[in-house]
């Protein structure tokens, strides 16, 4: 696996392995797309589209049925993430430039997400702007430590976790989204402060050129 990747040490073959089984899993799909020439970062755009209507149906919902809705589409953008990694592999055109693709719409799906549950009210304004400035320097912080070979052993990624939050929601009523957000807020502030520390003391030990 390409050290620019968001993975821990501990997570690296495991992810190794699960991309080998998740590529013979969309074998046929992916094999069915190629054909229809659809490329892996159509599949990326398509993927942050899907975030359009989880947008418009979460702003404009009236009752948790229609918030379960809603949340398909954020699970709709990320099977289709998962999508371009084999097509590109199929296709003998995976390398660092769709790695970053594919780290970005990752991301910014986040982001999105993050943005709209603020202005739908479901998160504190303040908690989102720290949220996701915590969790963007955490993640460029594991990134750069990929690819000095000085990975973290490792990584807790909570994206997916407010994810299912959403969903649960809209499932059983139960809204525990901004008080999730306040625990995940602490601990990307705590891979931040714990990644700068690690390369700073890794830069300060590199030999001077």
């Amino acid at each position: 696996m390409t050290h620019f990747n968001y993975f821990a040490e501990s997570e690296q073959p495991g992810q190794e392995r699960f991309q080998k089984i998740r590529d013979g899993l969309f074998g046929p799909l992916v094999r069915f797309l190629i054909r229809c020439r659809v490329t892996a970062d159509l599949i990326s755009l398509l993927s942050l589209l899907q975030l359009v209507p989880f947008g418009y149906l979460l702003l404009t919902a009236e009752t948790s049925q229609q918030i379960a809705i809603a949340s398909i589409f954020v699970w709709l953008h990320v099977i289709l993430d998962a999508l371009d990694g084999p097509i590109a592999r199929t296709t003998g055109t995976a390398g660092p430039a769709g790695a970053f693709t594919d780290m970005c719409v990752a991301h910014a799906g986040m982001l999105i997400t993050t943005c709209i549950l603020t202005a739908a009210g479901f998160v504190n304004p303040t908690v989102a702007v720290a949220y996701v400035s915590s969790y963007t320097v955490a993640v460029a912080f594991t990134i750069w430590l990929n690819m000095i070979g000085h990975p973290f052993r490792l990584v807790i990624r909570t994206k997916y976790l407010l994810y299912a939050l959403i969903t649960a929601y809209g499932l059983f009523g139960v809204n525990l989204i901004d008080k999730a957000v306040v625990v995940f807020c602490a601990v990307h502030v705590l891979f931040a402060i714990a990644g700068f520390g690690k390369l700073r003391r890794i830069l300060r030990n590199s030999p001077a050129e």
